[in-house]
């Protein structure tokens, strides 16, 4: 049986869920003709705001920390009111939430540009990952895991996407517990950049990430 099906079919399911008319409460506000009413102190300017909202996160956390990044910060650096931040996210959780599924698909652009005929092409991009990841997303990243110990739900995302990255990985190598030693070491140096444990250096990471690449190669 072909490993990519669980991963197609876990895609079809989200494709289909998507598709679904949703029935909402501002149901009463819309017009016959489709259009939507504000709610009372709603501006227009306020809804589909997400792109903006998302940027004034990163941008907080950027210059400030995640720790920094509340609603009502990201209301002032997006220059709207709590409310209409609210209205895109009603929590802070859900803003993560969105976070971490713009950093998946910025992962996903990375994975795309790694050569089709490259013989670990999974693999080797899992590794250009953890090389260009920004001081930003690190941060990002550690707010989430953070919330992410209350509700473990919000990493479910993540480890859909990690769990058909695997069966790719395995898939694609005749030596499967090599491949996934190279995954664990890749996991390893991204945490290890996460949690700001020490790594032996500059000289001594690089070395590590050539020697990987070579290893990664020869798979």
């Amino acid at each position: 049986m072909n490993a990519s099906v669980p991963c197609f079919r876990t895609d079809l399911i989200k494709t289909l869920t998507l598709m679904q008319p949703r029935t909402t409460s501002r149901e009463n506000l819309n017009r016959p003709d489709g259009t939507v009413v504000n709610e009372p102190g709603q501006s227009a300017g306020s809804r589909n705001a997400s792109p903006r909202i998302l940027g004034a996160a990163r941008a907080i956390a950027a210059r400030e920390g995640a720790g920094k990044v509340t609603i009502e910060a990201v209301a002032k650096e997006a220059g709207l009111s709590k409310g209409g931040v609210l209205y895109n996210f009603p929590t802070k959780k859900a803003l993560l939430s969105s976070l971490l599924d713009q950093m998946l698909a910025a992962h996903r652009e990375l994975l795309a540009n790694v050569p089709v005929r490259h013989p670990a092409r999974t693999l080797t991009g899992h590794l250009e990952i953890v090389i260009h990841s920004k001081d930003v997303d690190d941060d990002l990243s550690m707010a989430i895991l953070a919330a992410a110990a209350s509700d473990p739900r919000l990493l479910d995302p993540l480890r859909s996407d990690l769990t058909c990255d695997l069966e790719r990985i395995l898939t694609d190598t005749q030596d499967a517990p090599a491949a996934m030693i190279a995954v664990l070491a890749i996991q390893g140096l991204r945490f290890q950049r996460l949690l700001n444990l020490p790594d032996g250096g500059a000289e001594i990471r690089e070395r590590v990430i050539e020697r990987l690449r070579t290893m990664i190669d020869e798979l």
